[in-house]
């Protein structure tokens, strides 16, 4: 464990907090976005120093901000980065600003504004937090402004009475991470520890075996929903076409989900995950293909994007599930750049959503003629997404199909018709919006359509760059996270190995914990 006397991580954290409850005195719509720009790029610099000094191979937390101890709880006040999470605050920094930055203007008043920070402060804690109810806490401070924003919305306005369903599904996410949290601790005060939710500890003493399949079960539901599984999807394509701009793709294309798995559902039930793997590959697979098929039959650009992102989501899942080396290393990558290339694709389709008022493919048609960079960029981003040779998705696909052959041979073929529906699904989408015939009605409107801006070309642009950049020079995001994918792998495979006596497990973590 490497402390550090700089508190760098909980200045990262505090950051956009402050920023959004400075936005109370920031009246003017045009200086509350440049102060939000201001403060998610000086967010991004902090995150891009913790990975600047990141030390790969190190074993542990590294840049460690320790406060103490909650009296009478034994909650850990304490904030610390590995190979799984620093390259998780990056992404989250630039996602928030590409989204501030480029926006349409029309979107990002003062509230949604606010409401993106604190969002993107609370996915920081989480990232970065090293006991278990401090994540949790996170996690639902993660999850509350979005909450408060969607119900105003949908209060004012009649139309957007499905948004409701966002509560639904998030309480469903919710509880069960909750229930593990105070069950967690129960059983660390019956055991005399002083910290019990510290996840190190956790790890080492592990979860009594009669008590693994049901905190994998509740976990699993935890993450499947945040990260939009099938059947826990619906949810995620009407905020991405109802909701507000930006939040969706902060709650799910910085993969908290996905996170959770990796950073408590293995370490904690390491035989639960390895006997339930087969299932758990299953339902990522069906999801993907699922997602694919969904949103090859959508008509609305935004859907497209949601149902898109929920077949990357089932697809990462089943890649987690085999747990070997290729895959999870090409889960981890292919996190980042699905992240990238579809925040990209869907601020290319909000603009042109601000610009026609619609994004509704039959009513489009024929805009690569007045609006022919953001034709290049929807095109360039749809492929960087899909695994185009040359892009970080590419190298992302081709390690998780490689591990998933070595695991489950069969399992490659709907992995494949997955991806091959997305491209079919993206190039329609493409020819409809782009390259179609205008209809008569939509005439006059589309002839006036101005192409993008500077500020939004620039925002395309760097978010294209690192996608495509990553794939020709992908070796420091797999070196940075080797470490933690090798403990994982080493972890599942020892209880593979050794089989899955859970009553033998279950009294030898309580022996330990004595």
């Amino acid at each position: 464990m490497q402390v550090t006397s700089l508190p760098l991580l909980s200045m990262l954290v505090a950051v956009p907090a402050l920023g959004a409850v400075a936005l109370w005195w920031v009246r003017a719509p045009e200086r509350a976005r440049q102060w939000t720009v201001g403060v998610t790029a000086l967010t991004l610099a902090l995150a891009g120093v913790v990975l600047g000094f990141f030390r790969t191979g190190a074993a542990g937390p590294q840049w460690v901000d320790a406060w103490g101890q909650v009296p009478g709880l034994g909650l850990e006040l304490q904030l610390g980065v590995d190979g799984a999470s620093v390259v998780a605050l990056c992404l989250t920094a630039l996602l928030t600003l590409g989204l501030v930055a480029a926006g349409p203007r029309q979107l990002l008043e003062r509230r949604t504004l606010a409401v993106l920070l604190l969002t993107e402060s609370a996915t920081l804690g989480f990232f970065c937090a090293q006991d278990l109810a401090l994540l949790t806490a996170f996690w639902v401070a993660t999850l509350v402004p979005a909450w408060v924003l969607v119900s105003r919305n949908a209060r004012a306005q009649p139309e957007s009475r499905a948004l409701l369903t966002f509560r639904t599904y998030m309480l469903a996410g919710t509880l069960p991470l909750l229930l593990v949290t105070a069950l967690v601790g129960v059983l660390g005060w019956r055991s005399g520890v002083q910290a019990p939710w510290e996840l190190a500890g956790l790890a080492a003493r592990g979860v009594p075996g009669s008590w693994q399949p049901v905190v994998f079960g509740l976990l699993l539901l935890t993450a499947c929903v945040r990260m939009a599984v099938v059947p826990f999807h619906s949810w995620l394509p009407v905020l991405m076409a109802r909701g507000p701009f930006g939040l969706s793709l902060l709650l799910v294309n910085v993969h908290a989900g996905l996170f959770l798995l990796v950073r408590v559902v293995i370490p904690l039930v390491p035989e639960a995950w390895a006997a339930g793997g087969t299932m758990v590959v299953v339902v990522g697979l069906f999801g993907g293909l699922y997602g694919a098929v969904l949103a090859l039959a959508q008509v609305d650009l935004r859907r497209t994007v949601g149902f898109l992102m929920v077949s990357q989501s089932g697809l990462m899942l089943a890649g987690l599930a085999t747990m070997n080396e290729q895959s999870v290393a090409g889960v981890l990558l292919q996190s980042v750049a699905t992240g990238v290339a579809l925040t990209g694709l869907k601020l290319v389709v909000e603009v042109l959503g601000a610009r026609t008022g619609t994004t509704d493919m039959t009513r489009l048609g024929g805009l690569v003629r007045k609006a022919p960079r953001m034709a290049a960029f929807f095109f360039l981003l749809s492929f960087a997404s899909l695994g185009f040779p040359g892009t970080l998705s590419f190298v992302g696909e081709d390690l998780l199909l490689h591990g998933v052959l070595e695991a489950h041979p069969l399992v490659a073929l709907p992995l494949l018709l997955t991806t091959a529906i997305s491209a079919i699904t993206l190039f329609r989408a493409f020819q409809k919006t782009f390259l179609g015939g205008v209809a008569p009605e939509q005439k006059l409107l589309l002839e006036t359509v101005e192409d993008l801006l500077p500020r939004e070309r620039v925002a395309a642009l760097g978010l294209f760059a690192l996608v495509f950049v990553g794939g020709l020079l992908p070796g420091p995001l797999l070196r940075v996270r080797e470490h933690a994918v090798d403990t994982m792998v080493e972890r599942v495979a020892a209880v593979r190995v050794h089989g899955f006596r859970w009553a033998s497990f279950s009294s030898t973590s309580s022996a330990s914990s004595r």
